[in-house]
């Protein structure tokens, strides 16, 4: 569900401002309406979408703030699962935090891409803020959400990165060691700032060695964390069936499969049903686990 459309922040290597236009944020009214209507037909996990989602009602006078929004929402009958992306660590504030620990129906992960571990790198994509800022706010949201999960996103070859500017992102991700690192090779966007004046400097054998560098130590730290799992009950929202296994997502948003079981009145129907499941086996992306009781949902 968008809630915010466009941006206004203007990352140097971001198109959406040029594409889609400054930052708008959509009415809570006209927001509530359409969750109340998919909620009537059954959905029972929504998204709130944003660029900076976190800016949301920043443009309207006297409106309400995405933490506001949530609470709204967080009424509305038959919704199970709330939440949102993509925060910007400038806007993550404690009061959002604070509302996301209180509401049992947001979810508690949360978005926050970082781009880079080092400074000048930061400062070159207008980011707004420091690897040390980012630091902090990754304790504050383990303050308020100690069993809650953190994602980020990583550019690796932005112009003019060196090797040891690549290296304190690396050493940033080895100290902080998040749930989920989306991974991304610098690429021009035409129209950007960063493709008007700046020089794409960094070959791309070397934009590949760096990618592969941050991948292999996410899987080494997603491995790491997901193992934490094992033999625990989680609850898991059922999204599909796929290849004769059940999938769905932790509240932490952790990939899980069920072998489908049949029941002695045919096999469970587990699409749209949230269920307590102990997991047998744990990986850097996924989890596998099976339902303590195999139960026939009509």
């Amino acid at each position: 569900v968008p809630v915010v459309l466009g941006c206004s922040h203007a990352c140097t290597f971001c198109i959406i401002p040029y594409r889609r236009g400054v930052e708008r944020s959509r009415h809570v009214g006209e927001i509530t309406a359409e969750v109340r209507n998919l909620a009537a037909q059954g959905v029972k996990e929504i998204t709130l979408l944003g660029q900076i989602v976190d800016r949301y009602g920043k443009d309207i006078p006297d409106g309400p703030n995405l933490s506001a929004l949530l609470r709204i929402l967080h009424q509305v009958e038959g919704l199970e699962r709330i939440r949102f992306l993509t925060s910007h660590p400038n806007w993550m504030t404690d009061e959002l935090l604070d509302t996301v620990a209180e509401l049992p129906k947001v979810m508690p992960h949360i978005e926050a891409p970082v781009q880079a571990g080092n400074d000048e790198v930061l400062s070159n994509m207008h980011r707004g803020y420091t690897a040390g800022d980012y630091r902090q706010l990754v304790q504050r949201i383990r303050e308020r959400l100690p069993a809650g999960s953190i994602a980020t996103d990583i550019i690796v070859g932005f112009p003019g990165e060196t090797e040891a500017q690549f290296q304190h992102t690396y050493d940033l991700l080895e100290e902080l060691r998040l749930d989920v690192a989306h991974l991304a090779r610098y690429s021009t966007r035409p129209g950007t700032v960063a493709e008007r004046r700046m020089h794409d400097d960094v070959p791309d054998e070397e934009k590949w060695r760096r990618f592969r560098l941050l991948e292999e130590q996410q899987e080494r730290i997603a491995t790491e964390i997901n193992a934490r799992y094992l033999g625990q009950t989680v609850d898991v929202l059922f999204e599909d069936k796929d290849r004769g296994r059940w999938r769905g997502r932790t509240p932490t948003n952790k990939l899980v499969f069920v072998e489908a079981a049949p029941s002695t009145a045919g096999e469970a129907d587990l699409r749209g049903q949230i269920c307590p499941v102990v997991v047998t086996w744990t990986g850097p992306w996924s989890m596998q686990a099976t339902l303590p009781r195999q139960p026939f949902i009509t």
